[in-house]
């Protein structure tokens, strides 16, 4: 068995694969519970318990979903580093304490800590291991070097 690769898609080789091994587990999920409330006497799409615990953060929940499908979304018009720098920016913003909010030092920490991490990322994957990365209008590439920072 073979399988071709095009160098341009091949970052979406282990999403595919991920996403795959996810449907799988999912149905697997939905079969063991509705056998286990058939087995307690209950029908297989009966209704559990509360989905939510009780008072949970509304905006710290659907802010994260938000973040991720816009993330998601400019992710192969933009570029990994710039769209992923923006991301964990905002990540560590939502998921920040009231006393972190107003500190700058915070701010700064989550920005050098944004940056640092995004770019080694792509220089490591990009550079050193030659994997595509999603590309967009802020990569920059420089063929004389091999350098590429999606």
């Amino acid at each position: 068995m073979r399988i071709n690769v095009v160098y341009s898609t091949q970052h979406w080789i282990f999403p595919s694969i991920t996403i795959g091994i996810l449907v799988i587990l999912g149905v697997l999920l939905i079969v063991l519970e509705g056998r286990a409330r058939v087995k307690a006497g209950k029908g297989f799409f009966a209704k559990p318990g509360r989905f939510f615990a009780e008072n949970y953060d509304k905006v710290k929940f659907w802010g994260c979903l938000a973040l991720m499908f816009v993330y998601f979304f400019l992710l192969d018009k933009i570029g990994f580093t710039v769209c992923s720098i923006v991301a964990l920016f905002l990540f560590n913003t939502l998921f920040a304490n009231k006393e972190q909010m107003k500190s700058a030092k915070y701010h700064v920490t989550s920005i050098i800590i944004s940056v640092v991490a995004c770019v080694v990322i792509s220089l490591v994957f990009g550079t050193l291991f030659a994997i595509t990365l999603p590309s967009g209008i802020c990569t920059i590439e420089i063929p004389a070097l091999g350098f590429i920072l999606y």
